[in-house]
């Protein structure tokens, strides 16, 4: 992460750090709770890089710490690194096994933020559009495919959750059609069909609109 101590030490992307004051450490969560528990003590980090093997001196830094939904959760002493992406062999009933877990998760984590966001704890201006996918889709292309893939399949989770809410003119709002029409026990007038449907599409033209102006003002932010 930019302007990070990590950075400022001099770590890359792609680095491994092996140990930290000595002590070795195996996965992210050691690593994280090593760091933590140090404060701001400087640290001696053994880091390997392009299969040598390298110290570095790094300060941690007090910063508020947020969860994935940009909520401060309280302060921590940090470094500014990224959990990285293990690459592991799994079969083939066990890769359909993973990707239902990781969908689900997605799936609830999606459904939080929107009901976040209609609290208030998510403000809409975080709502983006296509400038913002594809810039988001540029720099996980810059890290590696997998991270490309992993951001693909996020967004077609997302678009297939919010397909799938009871707004009229998307797949949801049939779906709340039918229901309708499955305990009234006949179909709904065409005239409140037709209502319905123009309400939805001026609904998604708004938030279109909404999600345009909020790319715009975000690269309109970064060029001034």
């Amino acid at each position: 992460m930019p302007d990070m101590p990590a950075a400022q030490a001099g770590l890359r992307p792609g680095d491994v750090i092996k140990a930290v004051d000595g002590q070795p450490v195996h996965t992210w969560d050691e690593l994280s709770r090593t760091i933590r528990q140090r404060g701001a003590h400087t640290l001696t980090l053994l880091v390997e890089r392009d299969g040598e093997q390298i110290e570095l001196s790094v300060t941690p830094k007090e910063r508020e710490e947020k969860n994935l939904f940009g909520e401060v959760t309280g302060k921590a002493y940090l470094i500014g690194i990224e959990r990285g992406m293990d690459r592991i062999d799994v079969s083939f009933v066990g890769a359909i096994g993973m990707g239902i877990q990781q969908t689900a998760w997605w799936v609830g984590t999606i459904f939080l933020s929107l009901a976040k966001m209609v609290q208030g704890k998510i403000p809409a201006s975080e709502i983006g559009g296509p400038i913002l996918i594809a810039q988001a889709a540029g720099e996980q292309a810059r890290l590696g495919l997998e991270y490309l893939l992993n951001f693909m399949a996020v967004i077609s989770v997302n678009l297939g959750v919010l397909n799938l809410l009871p707004v009229p003119i998307l797949d949801g709002g049939h779906l709340l059609f039918f229901a309708i029409e499955a305990v009234r026990r006949r179909p709904l007038d065409t005239r409140y069909r037709e209502i319905a449907q123009q309400v939805g599409l001026i609904l998604l033209l708004a938030l279109m609109v909404f999600a345009f102006y909020n790319d715009i003002a975000r690269v309109l932010q970064r060029w001034g």
